[in-house]
């Protein structure tokens, strides 16, 4: 059988987000039936879409290398033994206590951030949430200036578009100028941020450089940004098209974890089309010749993984296409697996929580403003809408 190439609509952001959706997980289905392991000539990589095969392959380490030139100073894309020695210097500062502790920040975020739209009557759930929120809270986790998010954002933006096509992309300079002062400052006065912790980690009589520290902050940045920003959209786009799920969560707020974890599987950040051979988190290449389902892997080549596809198949998740936010166990793929599972993941639970207990609490009643035409953002690579104006009371 030819490999089957990506269809024309995965890549047609004029198409509804439901629609796309919707599409999108039938062809997903059809290659984890048809072509698990499958080579696509358009980009020269092997693409997966099986949940047992994504697993296997973020697991096996030592057979499908992390490391590639575009992410060599991040976590992404390190290999053990430096990626190990690395995610303890950052682990040790990122730890849960770290976490909790920016329980009340984050609240105060949220709620300085709705203050207004409460008085309106109405909001654009991205521009005015989705969007500030996960900025600051980096931002404050790293004794930077609030009202510096603007910018932050916008370089995370530009890199995630410019590491698909160019490296040295003037993005990731412009933030690394922006963290190195930062840095030397913090070396001479330490304080109580993310940054002075990291300066002070050490693992094994190893502190990490100037280099090293602007690329683990580049990447806190980065990956913590855009997708928490992705997560606390489709959060309110699941219950928009799921409006039973949102009054079981009125009516039962301990569902607010499992309702996290389903609304990661069903609405991940990334679209999980595993056709970028720049792709940061869920690319491989292969160290040596390997089987992986019934096909032949050449040592150098790329493999590209589909979380997205691993969480509706049926082999793991029963009614996977129903949004169920009772659904447990519920072990999608979406943060990753083995040794790069994102270190994030607890922050990006924990805004996901408040965001839900702060909703629930001030805005219980809410819908999508009349007219509105979701939109696509312009991204191969994250799943989310451009706008989600609401009206609150109603």
């Amino acid at each position: 059988m030819p490999p089957t190439p990506t269809p024309d609509f995965a890549r047609d952001i004029t198409v509804s987000p439901f629609e796309w959706h919707d599409r999108i997980r039938e062809w997903f289905r059809f290659m984890r039936d048809t072509e698990p392991v499958s080579y696509s000539k358009e980009t020269a990589c092997w693409r997966v879409y099986r949940y047992e095969d994504v697993a296997y392959v973020e697991n096996d380490y030592v057979t499908f290398s992390s490391e590639n030139r575009i992410a060599s100073e991040t976590l992404f894309g390190m290999d053990p033994p430096r990626h190990r020695q690395m995610r303890s210097l950052v682990t040790e500062a990122f730890s849960a206590r770290t976490i909790a502790q920016m329980a009340p920040r984050i609240a105060k975020i949220i709620q300085d951030l709705l203050r207004a739209p409460l008085e309106r009557g109405e909001m654009d759930v991205v521009s005015e949430l989705a969007t500030p929120l996960p900025v600051k809270v980096i931002a404050a986790m790293l004794g930077l200036p609030l009202d510096d998010w603007t910018i932050l954002h916008k370089w995370s933006i530009a890199i995630v578009a410019d590491l698909m096509t160019d490296p040295s992309s003037n993005p990731i300079h412009a933030l690394t100028a922006y963290f190195v002062p930062i840095i030397e400052e913090r070396r001479r006065k330490p304080g109580e941020d993310l940054i002075s912790l990291l300066l002070a980690a050490e693992v094994d009589g190893q502190r990490l450089n100037a280099i090293e520290l602007c690329g683990i902050c580049a990447m806190l940045i980065v990956a913590g940004v855009i997708s928490s920003t992705q997560f606390l959209g489709n959060a309110l786009l699941c219950f928009h098209k799921y409006p039973a799920a949102w009054q079981q969560l009125l009516q039962d707020r301990s569902l607010i974890p499992s309702a996290i974890e389903e609304i990661l599987r069903y609405l991940p950040p990334n679209k999980g089309l595993a056709e970028n051979t720049a792709n940061l988190t869920e690319g491989r290449t292969a160290t040596m010749d390997v089987m992986l389902g019934d096909q032949l892997i050449h040592k150098g080549e790329q493999v590209n993984l589909s979380a997205t596809s691993a969480n509706f198949d049926e082999r793991q998740f029963p009614d996977p296409d129903h949004f169920d936010i009772k659904r447990t166990p519920n072990r999608h793929l979406s943060f990753g697996h083995g040794i790069h599972f994102c270190l994030g993941a607890p922050l990006v639970r924990l805004e996901g929580k408040i965001f839900l207990e702060t909703i629930l609490e001030t805005m219980p009643r809410w819908s999508l403003h009349q007219d509105t035409q979701l939109e696509l953002i312009p991204s191969s690579i994250m799943f989310g809408v451009k706008r989600f104006p609401i009206v609150i009371g109603q």
